[in-house]
């Protein structure tokens, strides 16, 4: 069996308040295979963003292979509530139930010898979730019977934008503590 793995990174910064990582990895004639993307650092610890995953799965085989995982789903983004350079294994959660996930928990072929499939969770805003690095987990456990399975990821993250009501929330309190500096210099003047 071989198997190969190639990430890419590119960090959030503060101009551009986007950023995007993509992974890759194949296996000839698996049983399994797994990787694990670079890291996206958010540059500080944020409840709410802007995502979009793809996956892109190929399977070959001469008879239908199932590809299973024991995770969500075969691809799942990962977050830390750390700066990405401090997160351990242990650090790192699965975003599950948020939409992120993309595969299904088992993947069928349908197509021999060779069937691609592409998936997609298209722009959703994440939020409840406090995290400061992302990144993407490709996860299959078991393959059954033995195949050849490429899939690539990406993660597109974009800085959320407060909501009109925050942006007025934050301006209301601006000018209240404006106005109570104004009437203690007043007071004291």
């Amino acid at each position: 069996m071989s198997t190969t793995y190639v990430a890419t990174r590119i960090a959030l910064s503060a101009s551009a308040q986007a950023a995007f990582i993509t992974y890759a990895a194949s296996a000839t004639n698996a049983t399994s295979i797994a990787a694990t993307s670079d890291a996206i650092d958010l540059g500080g610890l944020v409840d709410g963003f802007i995502a979009n995953a793809s996956l892109g799965l190929t399977v070959s085989a001469a008879s239908a292979a199932t590809v299973m995982t024991g995770q969500e789903a075969l691809q799942v983004v990962q977050g830390c509530a750390l700066a990405a350079t401090l997160c351990t294994a242990s650090d790192w959660i699965d975003l599950t139930g948020k939409g992120l996930s993309l595969g299904g928990a088992s993947f069928t072929q349908s197509i021999t010898p060779t069937e691609v499939k592409l998936f997609t969770t298209g722009s959703m805003l994440v939020s409840g979730v406090s995290v400061e690095s992302l990144r993407l987990r490709w996860d299959a456990s078991t393959i059954s019977p033995p195949a050849s399975v490429g899939s690539t990821g990406s993660l597109t993250v974009t800085a959320a934008v407060p909501e009109s009501g925050t942006w007025a929330l934050m301006l209301a309190g601006i000018i209240a503590a404006g106005g109570i500096a104004r009437a203690r210099r007043r007071f004291l003047g």
